[in-house]
């Protein structure tokens, strides 16, 4: 279902009284013709003006038994608009979208199943970031089936795919921020410097079928921005925002995911059990890549032991950046095509994304984690772009 907008109550006629109107013009228009033909015909009478009389009359019954079918159809659709918009002045919707719409819901609507729903005025589409009147809904996570390791369709709604047109070449996993901006590692997209060879794909779970009870949407690039100081020789910087050209709008497998604030402290990060990678990509580093989409549970790391773990494998010099975050275990990392997917934790009931998936050293080798972008530290730039 589509994300609602606001409704202002119509000021246009309703169809059938318009549709009445020209009856009467057309009425009045015969009457007219037909006062005309009989004087002609009294004053000139001849047969061949009974036959075209005649055909004027077969005209005449044609035409206005079509305008009367139209005049029936016209009113039934009318009265089926009022279904939508009653004279409560509420809308008829699915009671979630109600919910999701920040809506208040009334009654059940006549001879229907929805309900009558009623929206605030100053209610806009979802989002994450804090612009007034925004509903706060983000980070919303579907039905889990408690299977570990495998997602259920619309269960993690924000994860998105980037494609490469034409064959629809699968370049990197990303998040819906906004309902019109994508986030994801600027690794993933530093290559592309058009928009026209990207799309995004949102709602999708099963890469081997379209056959989903929850069908998958695609949106075209506006724009792509890549964070100024990005470095693509050590990575730092790793992330990027994506501009669809049309905004994503909320559904059962499509949702934004929450964006931390600065609040999210470490401590609490590493206190937390609940935080998770998702994406298609390997399993390990011999398999193959996922058909569906997988989630994996992951432990955070402190900052100096991250580091010290990396030290190894890069040198004693090494320093790990404080715009970074690490996390994973044995046997628990993303890997090769979980790149500029979401890291993300739960807190009191929403899911933030405090990750993006940026680098690593093989895939789930003991003592050594996974590399994450940290999205607190680019709070600002994020609002910064995506506001302006």
């Amino acid at each position: 279902m589509n994300q609602l907008k606001t409704r202002g109550q119509s000021r246009k006629e309703p169809a059938t009284s318009r549709t009445l109107s020209v009856v009467n013009k057309v009425w009045r228009l015969v009457a007219g013709f037909l006062f005309l033909w009989f004087a002609l015909e009294r004053r000139y009478p001849s047969d061949e003006i009974v036959a075209y009389r005649n055909m004027a009359y077969y005209c005449l019954l044609l035409f206005l038994t079509t305008l009367s079918i139209a005049t029936l159809l016209s009113a039934q659709g009318d009265k089926k608009n009022r279904g939508n918009i009653n004279s409560f002045q509420c809308t008829c919707v699915e009671y979630w979208q109600c919910i999701s719409a920040g809506g208040k819901p009334y009654s059940y609507c006549a001879h229907s199943n929805k309900i009558c729903c009623f929206i605030d005025p100053n209610a806009e589409m979802v989002g994450i970031l804090p612009r007034p009147n925004k509903v706060a809904n983000c980070g919303e996570k579907g039905v889990d089936n408690g299977r570990e390791g495998f997602a259920e369709p619309g269960e993690w709604s924000w994860h998105a795919a980037l494609l490469e047109k034409p064959r629809d070449v699968y370049v990197c996993g990303a998040s819906l921020l906004d309902e019109y901006w994508v986030l994801t590692a600027a690794h993933c997209v530093d290559n592309y410097r058009t928009t026209s060879r990207l799309k995004v794909r949102l709602g999708e779970y099963d890469v081997s079928t379209t056959n989903e009870p929850l069908l998958h949407e695609e949106f075209d690039v506006e724009k792509i921005v890549i964070y100024p100081q990005f470095d693509n020789a050590s990575l730092t910087h790793d992330i990027a925002l994506i501009r669809l050209v049309k905004p994503a709008k909320k559904k059962l497998n499509i949702n934004t995911v929450c964006m931390p604030d600065r609040n999210f402290s470490d401590e609490k990060l590493l206190s937390n059990t609940r935080c998770f990678i998702t994406g298609w990509g390997k399993r390990k580093e011999d398999s193959d890549h996922s058909l569906l989409l997988k989630e994996i549970n992951v432990p955070v790391w402190k900052h100096k032991d991250c580091e010290r773990a990396l030290r190894k494998q890069f040198g004693p010099n090494f320093t790990l950046p404080n715009t970074t975050i690490c996390a994973g275990t044995e046997g628990r990392d993303a890997c090769d095509g979980d790149g500029g997917g979401p890291l993300s934790c739960e807190e009191k009931g929403h899911w933030y994304q405090i990750g993006i998936v940026s680098f690593g050293i093989g895939c789930g080798r003991p003592n050594m984690p996974g590399v994450y972008t940290r999205v607190g530290s680019y709070r600002n730039w994020i609002h910064e772009v995506v506001l302006n």
